[in-house]
């Protein structure tokens, strides 16, 4: 994207050892640009022989910047309003509301658009970005427990053990039938599933934007969750979330009354693709006779290094035509917030994204995260393309023919 040194791998590492060294200051603008430059997609650490955790570096470093309060850091706009929201689903839910509110309103109106456009190009890029918002009343909600009697009837296997189900926030705003689809199938392949009420936000945008204690303090709330909940596994179908969730051993190891917590908790996360195919799923039935492709979203392939699990989901699916997706393992622009923060990089990566997704000729693109959903969903719909964007679990739920739990 740049010809810059600084803006590679090794050209940050090298800029982080200059402050480790007094050679730089943390507060130096160039600094804090080069570290919020990167998407921290951490395909270089699948690409690095040495195994460098670079994702954790350049944590480290942002929360050194934030700390400094340096400038070049991303605008307020819509970052901090994003980051305040996340941990609170009140506001979350109500910030939703107002959303579809403008949605069904003014977003219709086209002169509107073009004058906010004008006139606030961040907000207006903050709305343009959004998918259809769905209703937040409580119907739009997934049940607390879920047993395989629920979803199977008299055909329910035999119960496996119980397995809890991490809602997500953007997820459970903006995909509530991903976590609807997730429950069911896990409950049809024999798998009790809970969703405690105790959970919230993973704290992962936190600590990619340098806000470490917000990310702990998060932490410490999913952690307790999940010891009440009675789970042996806790499953997450957010590949960003999931990648966080499995550092939170790492992100409290400091903390004398946490740490051992946090490193069990962490033993415990799986992605909903790999637990399904490690523990065995049932034969789908429902042959769809359709060509997709399916993208790798960073934080699982590069995160997680989960790579076999969806597609081997994608191939259990009867007469299901799954083509190759040149770059499948490149960033959407998609990074989190990147593409509020750093709209012009992140467009052009969403292009080549779109473009290679075009040129498979495919009805449907699979893919696992709620951020790469909305990126790529919003840059097929600025180019009029009908490819519609889905969850792996979502198109294995219908293949079972299972009636949707949540309206559609």
């Amino acid at each position: 994207m740049t010809p810059l040194e600084r803006a590679n791998p090794r050209g940050r590492i090298g800029l982080m050892r200059a402050v480790a060294r007094g050679d730089m200051a943390v507060d130096d603008p160039a600094f804090a640009e080069a570290m919020y430059y990167c998407v921290g997609c951490r395909a270089c650490e699948t690409a690095c022989p040495a195994g460098v955790e670079f994702g954790l570096l350049l944590e480290d470093a942002r929360a050194a910047v934030e700390t400094a309060q340096a400038a070049g850091r991303p605008p307020a706009f819509p970052r901090e309003m994003l980051l305040d929201a996340l941990p609170r689903p009140g506001r979350l839910r109500l910030g939703a509301r107002l959303l579809r509110l403008y949605q069904r309103t003014l977003g219709r109106m086209g002169w509107w658009s073009r004058r906010l456009a004008r006139r606030r190009p961040d907000l207006a890029r903050f709305l343009s970005l959004a998918p259809p918002i769905p209703s937040q009343s409580r119907h739009w909600r997934i049940p607390a427990e879920l047993s395989p009697a629920d979803v199977a009837g008299e055909s329910a296997p035999r119960a496996r053990g119980t397995v809890a189900l991490h809602p997500g926030c953007v997820q459970a705003i903006l995909f509530p039938e991903v976590n609807a689809d997730s429950a069911q199938v896990l409950a049809y392949n024999g798998w009790r599933v809970v969703s405690p009420d105790g959970f919230r936000c993973c704290g992962a945008l936190h600590a990619h934007q340098g806000r470490r204690e917000e990310a702990r303090a998060q932490a410490r709330v999913n952690v307790a969750a999940f010891e009440a909940s009675g789970a042996e596994t806790l499953v997450s179908n957010a590949a960003g979330c999931g990648a966080f969730l499995e550092e939170y051993g790492e992100l409290l190891r400091d903390d004398p009354d946490w740490a051992e917590r946090a490193a069990a908790f962490s033993d415990c996360v799986v992605d909903v693709t790999e637990h399904l195919v490690k523990e065995g799923l049932r034969r789908p039935v429902r042959s769809f006779g359709i060509r997709v492709t399916y993208d790798d979203p960073c934080h699982l392939i590069h995160g997680q290094r989960v790579a076999r699990a969806p597609r081997l989901v994608l191939a259990a699916i009867p007469d299901l035509d799954v083509v190759p997706l040149a770059e499948s393992t490149w960033c959407c622009g998609s990074a989190g917030i990147y593409n509020l923060t750093h709209p012009e990089a992140a467009d052009r990566l969403g292009r080549r994204k779109v473009d290679r997704i075009v040129d498979t000729g495919a009805e449907m693109v699979v893919t696992g995260n709620p951020g790469c959903m909305v990126q790529i969903s919003a840059g097929l719909r600025a180019i009029g393309s009908p490819i519609r964007v889905i969850h792996p679990v979502s198109l294995l739920r219908a293949s079972y023919e299972l009636p949707a739990l949540l309206p559609r």
